[in-house]
């Protein structure tokens, strides 16, 4: 299976085999805001894994698609509307493309490979420069009709309909987290070095980790859900007490008291988890 993830600077491509990363390359995306260049680049890179007989590719993107027409809606870090991913791709590679939004693909993966193996339903939220979530449901993707299953980086966290910034990503990204500091140059790397020491960026990251409990906590009362995967950059940097702390406010926060028995698991395939999730759901 060949696994392709194109995120908003970075594209990854790699052959998939039992649940694994057998050969990957990884580059820059080669030009923003053009589609044929990108497009064209993701081919180049699949042919240079040396694959045989390429029967089918799954490809994870940041953004926006209609997995039934195979087209990118709105790729935001893209700048990518309408884009006929699919159809570019399985023309010039002569095989069968499946593409799916990033964190639904992650989302799958785990559930087929990695913290959510096992469970029936999980809720998947990836933190990093923004905020996604993808939700598994008996079994399946949820996308529901009009396709939108599992966004939750946009929900409303500030109910002042007047204020600039309302939704959850606005407080609790990475670029959220940069405008609320006022620090466009604040790296992931910089909140893990501070967090715990930094009194500023400690509280401002746990208030933002706060909300996202919260938000957890709704998403579990209305579904009724017995697994959380977090995932993405900060998650993976931050690591245990940034978890405990959304875990806490969830726990203070989900009704019943019954669903406090949800699981928090933390990603088990990283970086990989949409390119997995992605050949999954071509296979």
């Amino acid at each position: 299976m060949i696994g392709v993830d194109i995120g908003g600077t970075n594209l990854l491509v790699g052959i998939v085999e039992d649940g694994s990363v057998t050969k990957r390359l990884h580059a820059p995306i080669v030009k923003r805001g053009d589609f044929e260049a990108v497009a064209k680049q993701t081919c180049e890179r699949i042919l240079q894994l040396g694959a045989t007989d390429l029967d089918s590719i799954g490809i994870s993107i940041a953004g926006s698609v209609d997995v039934n027409k195979g087209v990118v809606l709105r790729a935001q870090n893209l700048d990518w509307d309408n884009a006929p991913l699919a159809s570019y791709v399985s023309a010039e590679l002569g095989c069968r493309v499946v593409i799916e939004n990033d964190v639904t693909a992650a989302a799958w993966g785990e559930f087929t490979y990695g913290a959510g193996a096992g469970s029936d339903s999980i809720f998947a939220v990836w933190i990093g420069t923004g905020i996604g979530g993808g939700l598994i449901l008996d079994g399946k993707i949820w996308r529901g009709p009009l396709g939108t299953g599992g966004e939750f980086g946009m929900g409303i966290s500030n109910p002042e309909p007047t204020a600039k910034n309302r939704v959850l990503e606005s407080f609790a990204s990475r670029s959220g987290l940069q405008h609320v500091m006022r620090n466009p140059n604040l790296d992931t790397p910089t909140l893990a070095a501070a967090y715990g020491k930094d009194t500023n960026i400690t509280e401002t990251v746990n208030d933002g980790a706060r909300r996202i409990g919260t938000s957890i906590a709704n998403v579990v009362t209305l579904l009724s859900l017995d697994r959380v995967v977090l995932g993405g950059g900060l998650v993976e940097a931050l690591g245990e007490p940034y978890m405990q702390c959304i875990r806490n406010q969830f726990t203070a926060d989900v009704f019943p008291p019954h669903c406090q028995q949800c699981t928090f698991a933390m990603t088990q395939l990283g970086p990989d988890a949409g390119m997995l999730g992605a050949a999954a759901l071509a296979s």
